[in-house]
């Protein structure tokens, strides 16, 4: 499918690995000039010299986004080289802030939610305007089911997630008559770095509750990121779209991926 991204301008957010790395690809072959926005430096070129490798245009932002200055900065740089700014994808998300309420230090709620939720909003306060003059725009953003159903001991992400959702939703009013379109996606457990390090128990545990039997390729959620970028796509604002194998009901419970309570202080 043609999604006529061609000549579009996409900052993707998280954009030097995982799920991140997968938008950029797929939003390039679909034609689109792509920035990636991360904190790793190296790894977002590597991510921007994969692209231009296929004859596409890309650039590596380093980008640190509990910081608005940072943000801003970037966006400068995309706005110089690339032209405004159509398409914003935010994927990037820490998650390492495990601990129960009691025990989880300031500083690591703040920064999470930082990153997660602030992170986000600067990137739209930096593209929100050019956007709604040219009467185009789509922002994606990637929440968790961890922000609908909360997480034992992982408050501070659950909390980002679900400010996000609230987030989101208000974009999704503020500006849909003016071609700006908000939505958001909810991935399962995802084939990344970030998950490379699962024990082979709870590994299988997770699969075990996946009706698929299997975790997700990060290019499963790109494609539905992708078309909701796209012009096709000018109907949808204010979703929210499950991109994920429906698993049995459960709590997210991170202790599964860690396997020691006793280490996360619960």
């Amino acid at each position: 499918m043609d999604l006529k991204l061609s000549g579009k301008t996409a900052v993707v957010t998280g954009g030097a690995r995982g799920i991140g790395r997968s938008v950029c690809q797929v939003l390039a072959a679909e034609g689109a000039n792509v920035a990636v926005f991360d904190i790793l430096a190296d790894a977002a070129e590597e991510t921007a010299q994969m692209i231009r490798e296929t004859g596409k245009k890309a650039i590596a932002c380093s980008v640190n986004l509990a910081e608005y200055a940072s943000v801003k900065a970037a966006m400068d740089k995309v706005k110089a080289e690339m032209g405004p700014v159509d398409i914003v994808a935010c994927v990037a998300a820490i998650t390492d802030n495990m601990g129960t309420i009691a025990k989880m230090p300031v500083e690591k709620w703040t920064r999470e939610i930082k990153v997660n939720l602030s992170g986000c909003f600067y990137c739209v306060k930096e593209t929100i305007e050019s956007m709604v003059e040219r009467k185009f725009g789509r922002y994606i953003f990637v929440s968790s089911r961890a922000g609908m159903d909360g997480g034992y001991g992982q408050c501070s992400y659950s909390s980002s997630k679900m400010g996000l959702i609230g987030f989101a939703r208000s974009l999704s009013l503020e500006y849909a008559r003016m071609g700006v379109t908000s939505n958001i996606v909810f991935p399962g457990l995802v084939n990344t770095p970030a998950t490379a390090g699962l024990t082979d128990e709870a590994r299988s545990r997770i699969i075990a509750r996946n009706v698929m039997g299997r975790l997700q390729d990060p290019e499963e959620l790109a494609d539905g990121i992708a078309f909701l970028a796209s012009e096709q796509a000018k109907g949808i604002n204010g979703a929210e779209l499950m991109i994920s194998q429906k698993p049995a009901p459960w709590s997210f419970r991170p202790m599964e991926l860690l396997g020691d309570e006793e280490a996360m202080g619960i």
